[in-house]
């Protein structure tokens, strides 16, 4: 095996794609690390229009296929064409790549979460069945692979789906502490919402969550910034708010961060997450979350202090007066544990990972391919 470890990166999405999230972020941080550790390092995604069918962002090859089924069709022909050392196929996205079946390379599976609580909330029921369906296989698909994960949330669902607790690794991510940091807050309580604008986020309580504080005599206002498919009925509610509501959609990083960073109160209503990295990044802007109580958003909040959790908008109230009568407690206390995340340790852990597996002898006798 040459020195340089050859990556070949599967995923739907690059961090260029119109609806890139966290997912994407997650590959452009720990794949541009790897790089600069000496490894080579390969993305195939799907493309989008305006963008490229090749280029380099900040050390990663990405290479982009015209669409999501070509893109799977092709998997076979791009390993043969890289043929790496080693190889990931991310789920960010449910549908398995099936890299192990088409090679006798090893494979790493980055699992990102549960879809089949989310996915109901964002295909029609025939797809939703089929991609609920395929995930329940992924124990046969990638018997002989390790899964990394980055919550133990998600490392118990997949030891529900068969996957064995000894090929189950779990590496935290990170966070940009000089992008994400704190700044001077708003002089009223003000709450930010920054994730997708996507049925099963619940993006529409944040507007209930404005409606509970502004009813209790607090001049409250809140920002929802974010694109997908609930923006326009989003629109639509929030003019009862007036300017208590403003709904910038997508913002580039360093306008984001600076929002995050004036607002008292990060909002999360998601059904499920891998890891929240809104509420991380929020965290490290010294701004606390209320998150509703859900897998993968409950470990993020309550296990790392990043906020506080509610069962239902019922107690919404009280975890808002809580926050906003020790704004400067909590700040400082989000702040702090967000400090444990980083990038570099993220990348490093993977980076042994995957020489391992590079390395490792599989017992692959019976597999055809190369």
């Amino acid at each position: 095996m040459p020195n340089k470890i050859r990556v070949l990166w599967f995923n739907h999405r690059d961090i260029k794609h119109q609806r890139a999230g966290g997912a994407e972020r997650t590959i452009m941080e720990i794949g541009s690390r790897l790089s600069r550790l000496g490894f080579s390092v390969t993305l195939y995604s799907v493309g989008y229009p305006g963008l490229l069918p090749k280029e380099k962002i900040n050390g990663i090859t990405v290479k982009r296929i015209s669409s999501n089924f070509a893109a799977h069709i092709s998997v076979w022909n791009s390993i043969k064409k890289e043929n790496p050392d080693v190889i990931i196929d991310d789920m960010a996205h449910a549908v398995p790549w099936m890299s192990s079946v088409f090679s006798k390379k090893p494979v790493v599976v980055f699992f990102r979460h549960m879809h089949s609580r989310t996915i109901s909330k964002q295909l029609p029921l025939p797809q939703a069945i089929s991609v609920k369906a395929m995930e329940r296989l992924y124990g046969s698909i990638y018997k002989d692979s390790v899964f990394v994960t980055e919550s133990d949330s998600s490392a118990s669902d997949l030891q529900s789906l068969g996957i064995r607790e000894n090929m189950i690794k779990t590496i935290l991510p990170g966070v940009d502490h000089s992008l994400f940091s704190p700044s001077r807050k708003t002089k009223n309580a003000s709450m930010v919402y920054f994730s997708g604008l996507r049925d099963y986020k619940r993006p529409e309580l944040s507007l209930r969550a404005l409606e509970i504080a502004l009813n209790k005599g607090n001049n409250a206002s809140l920002s929802i910034i974010g694109s997908g498919p609930s923006a326009e009925k989003l629109r639509k509610d929030a003019r009862r708010y007036k300017s208590k509501v403003s709904m910038p959609g997508r913002l580039n990083p360093k306008r984001l961060s600076s929002l995050v960073a004036k607002s008292w109160i990060n909002l999360n209503f998601s059904i499920a997450e891998g890891f929240g990295y809104s509420m991380l990044e929020a965290a490290s802007c010294g701004t606390p979350t209320i998150a509703m109580d859900a897998p993968g958003v409950s470990e993020t909040v309550n296990k790392y202090g990043l906020g506080i959790t509610i069962r239902s908008m019922g107690e919404f109230a009280n975890a808002f007066d809580d926050i906003t009568s020790n704004i400067n407690r909590w700040s400082r206390k989000v702040h702090d544990a967000s400090m444990k995340f980083n990038w570099d340790k993220s990348a490093k852990e993977w980076a042994k990972l995957l020489k391992n597996e590079a390395e490792r002898e599989k017992p692959r006798k019976n597999k055809k391919g190369f």
